[in-house]
This record gives C-alpha cells, structure tokens and sequence, in this order.
C-alpha cells in the first residue's frame, strides 16, 4: 500500500512540473503519456479502497486492479513508442516524464506480483494438494488464476522493458530483479516437476503391486494434474526465459522427457543432445547403483538383440520359402522389399527391448527423432516422394527387374530398383538412374509385361505384281516361319496403293523375348521370298 502512495504523489508531482514545462515550452502534449497518468490515477484512487475491504471482495477488487495494471503496461509500450517517434529535441522533460512513469510501472509490477506469490504460498499452506472438500477445490482454482496472473504479469513486464530498453530508460535494476525472479521461479518449478516425477514412478510401482488400492490411485491422479499443471506453467515460463537470453536447454529437455511427446523445444539447439546425455547419466547411475546387476543387464542386453537378429533371420528365410511356392505370385522387386522390411522391422524391435530391459526410456528418444524426421522430410521432400512413389510401383506391378519399360522419356531394360530410383540400362548399354517421382507422375509402359507382342511391318512391292499374289507370299511365309506365332493370328493387308507402288502392312505375333529378333531379321526374308517367287 505505501509503494501505490508513494507512485501518486509521485505521479501528482510528475504532472505538475510536465505541465509547467509544457506551458513555459510551448511543447507540444504526448497523449499517450496522458492517457497513462490517468489509467494510473484511476488505479491509484480504486487501490485506496481495498485496505478497507476483506475476503471476497478484497480478492475481486484486487483481481480488477491487476486487470487495470496490466492493460497500464501495455499503454506504456504505446507511450514509450510514441515519445520515441518524436524529434530528438522534441523536449527532454517528455522523455523525462515517460522514463518515470515507466520506471514506476516496472517496479510496482514487480511488487505486486511478490504478493501475488505471498498469497499464493498462504492458499497452499493452507490445504493441501491432497485435500478434498470444496473448500480445498475453490482453493486450487483460485491459485490457478493467480498464476494465470503472474504469466500475464511477466509477458508485459517483459515487453515493456524490451522497449523501456530501445528508449534508452534507467532500467538496469528493474531487469535484474526481473530476471532472478523469473529464473527463481524456473529453478523452483524444475526442481518440483522432477520431484513429482519421482513420486508417480513410487506410485505406479506401488500400484503395480497392488492394483486394487484406491489410496495409491488417487494420490496417482492428484500427482498426475499437479505435473500437467507444473509442466504447462513451465513452458509459459520458459517462453519469457528466451526473451531475456538465458539458457533453457536444460529445462526443455525435461518437458520433453517428462510431457512424453515432442514439442517445438526438441528443435532447439542442445536440446537432443541433452535428453540423450541424461538418458546415459541415467544407465551409469543404474549401473553404478546397481553393481553386479549391471553385468547381467549387459549380457542380457546383447543377447535379446543376437535373438533378434536370429528371429528376424528365421522370419525373413520363412517368408522367403512363401514368396518362391506357386501359392504366391510377387515381383522381385516387391520380394526384395518386402524381406528387407520384415528383418528391419524385426530387429529394430529388438533394439527397442534390448534397451529397455536395461532401464533406458525410450519414448523420449523416439519423439526426438520423430521430429528429426519431420525436420529431414521438409527438407527432402522430393526425395519423400520418390519413397512413396517406389511403394506405389510395387504394390501395382508396374514393372519388374528385366522387364523393357518407357519411363520419363527413358527406354531400356530394367536393372535394379530401389523405393528411391530405378536403374534402366538403354540400348546402347547407358545406364540412367531415374528418382521413382518422375517415373510415377508420368505414363508406365512397360514393353515385356505381356508374353506376346505384336510386330508392325510395312512391306513395298511394284503397283504392276498381283496383290494376291504376293499377299499369298507374304502369310505362307509367315506360316512356316518356327518364330512367328500361330495365335493370335498374323494379319496381312493392303494399307497403300500408288501409281507405282503398293504398301502391305504385316502384324505378325511373336515371343516377346523374340521381338527384336524378329524385327530386324523377318523383313529381310520377306524379301528374299519375293525374288525368289518374282515379285518386284
């Protein structure tokens, strides 16, 4: 009460010697500033009333009064930029009056937000985190809005000296008393969640062996909500940390470790590697605790990942023996894949309960490289794409290792396949690697996917021979010939008809491994069977 009278006289006099200077000056008024000096008087004329109220009604006109000066703060931020916009020698007694009232609005927050935490001390000591009864209940909440309060407090407390900072204010004591209260706070809080977090793992395990005690159930619950509370307040807290430049490394990594699930603080530098060292100190603290146990853990350890590796090996022999018997018709591409991923797959759950069987917690480790992975994933998503693009080949059949494909203006035998890229070796023995993307947004055709394939020749004669005859010539040969298929049939038949020439087109049906045989050889012995029957 003797700090809210002292900053009246203080404002009083403030504004007197401001409108002195301002009416012997001609300066011009900020209205910013005055709009401050009245918030302030309104607050100073309503904080008089509460030393006469009590219980409830001091609490609500109290609760108004926090309301007020909060939204005092982030008029000075208005102000404080105001004052800043004006020419350097706009008036030195209007940067005056602004660093007072700002250096004023600092050190009451700061005081009231010391009895704020006074009383929320008092609501504690007086019921217990575990105490029943309405009583007890409204208490918990009502402490749950002051500490609502306080978070408000210390965002505008921050940001109006971040700009009480740029206006070149005196305010190097206020910061200081900020700061350790903050940090106070941080230090109280870590210590109290990692408390808590030893209390649940006592009561999980008393729970554990006696499953029906409600007792040890409850005090489970009430310790859970108290460290989701704790957690939340933290990662507020944390937030005005960074704003004042102090290392919070050491506190994100135990949101993350206690929360269970990732967060935006894993990205943060030192963070992961953090989690991961107290992960070790963890093990080494086991281990030297534990003496002897620690032998057997190792032998344990790497005997639940040898048995991993032999059971992933079994599995991976089993499905292979299903994949090669005429029940099951895969790719190889598909049988490769499919074996890579059961023995991974396999083995990376041994590691999972190797690690666990020594006491290493691994839900922390694997939110962290979730994250990792999301980070890597935007940064490689054209490679992401030719991932899931090769799983989009495999499970339609597109192609298989040897099969003739027209792919992404590419032409060639198929080579090997990966769930990134495809090799294809072209005619001419040119190998071109192609990211399976490109290949899946354009059209698929695959040359060898059937096992016949039809060959396109058009065959020139003189206009003067006998259509007849040399169409005759032209399906005897066909007929006799050991490679040309008898089924589907060929077919032969004029296509063209010139004063010179005639054109037939012939479509016989070969092997499809015969194709290029075919193609380069049958047009010579079509020829050679017309001189040999005359026809020109």
């Amino acid at each position: 009460m003797k700090r809210w009278l002292r900053g009246a006289v203080l404002m009083i006099a403030t504004g007197v010697v401001s409108a002195q200077v301002l009416a012997g000056t001609g300066e011009m008024r900020v209205a910013g500033l005055d709009d401050l000096e009245a918030r302030i008087a309104y607050i100073e004329e309503m904080s008089l009333i509460t030393g006469d109220l009590q219980g409830a009604d001091r609490d609500g006109l109290q609760f108004r009064l926090d309301q007020l000066m909060l939204g005092a703060l982030g008029s000075a931020n208005m102000a404080l930029l105001e004052v800043m916009a004006l020419e350097p020698d706009a008036g030195v007694v209007v940067r005056e009056r602004a660093e007072t009232l700002a250096i004023w609005l600092l050190e009451t927050s700061i005081s009231r937000l010391e009895e704020i935490y006074g009383r929320i001390n008092l609501e504690r000591s007086a019921h217990d985190e575990f105490e029943g009864g309405v009583s007890a209940h409204v208490s918990r909440a009502f402490v749950q809005d002051l500490t609502i309060v306080v978070l408000e407090y210390m965002n505008a407390l921050g940001s109006l000296l971040r700009v009480a900072e740029q206006f070149g204010a005196s305010v190097e004591g206020e910061r200081d008393i900020f700061e350790q209260f903050v940090v106070r706070n941080v230090e109280q809080l870590h210590g109290q969640i990692r408390l808590d977090a030893q209390t649940l793992s006592e009561l999980r395990r008393g729970l554990a062996a006696d499953a029906s005690n409600a007792g040890i159930e409850s005090a489970l619950r009430a310790v859970g909500h108290k460290q989701t509370r704790n957690l939340a307040n933290m990662a507020a807290w944390l937030e005005l940390l960074d704003d004042l430049g102090v290392d919070t490394v050491s506190h994100r990594s135990l949101l993350i470790q206690q929360r269970g699930r990732i967060g935006t603080e894993i990205l943060q530098r030192g963070v992961f590697a953090t989690i991961w060292r107290d992960q070790a100190q963890r093990i080494w603290r086991n281990a030297a605790r534990n003496g002897p146990n620690f032998i057997l853990q190792l032998f344990t350890f790497l005997a639940v990942l040898l048995l991993a590796w032999i059971v992933a090996h079994a599995i991976r022999r089993a499905l292979k023996m299903i994949m090669d018997s005429s029940l099951v018709r895969l790719s190889q591409l598909m049988e490769d894949r499919l074996l890579s991923l059961s023995f991974g797959l396999m083995f990376l759950a041994g590691i999972i309960v190797a690690l666990t069987t020594i006491g290493w917690s691994v839900m922390p480790m694997l939110a962290g490289l979730g994250v990792a992975g999301l980070v890597i994933g935007f940064a490689l998503q054209d490679s992401l794409k030719s991932f899931v693009a090769g799983w989009m080949i495999l499970v339609y059949h597109a192609y298989d290792v040897g099969d003739y494909v027209q792919v992404a203006g590419t032409e060639g035998k198929v080579r090997r396949m990966t769930l990134s890229s495809t090799r294809i070796a072209t005619r001419d023995n040119t190998i071109k690697l192609v990211p399976n993307r490109k290949i899946w947004e354009d059209t698929i055709v695959n040359l060898t996917a059937s096992r016949a394939r039809r060959l396109e020749l058009e065959v020139c004669c003189d206009s003067g021979n006998d259509m007849d005859q040399v169409e005759n010539a032209i399906r005897e040969l066909l007929a006799e010939h050991p490679q040309i298929l008898n089924r589907p049939r060929p077919d032969v038949y004029l296509s063209g008809h010139g004063t010179s020439e005639m054109t037939f087109l012939v479509q016989p049906w070969v092997r499809t491994e015969d194709y290029w045989a075919m193609r380069r050889a049958l047009l010579k012995e079509i020829r050679q069977r017309f001189e040999r029957e005359g026809i020109r």
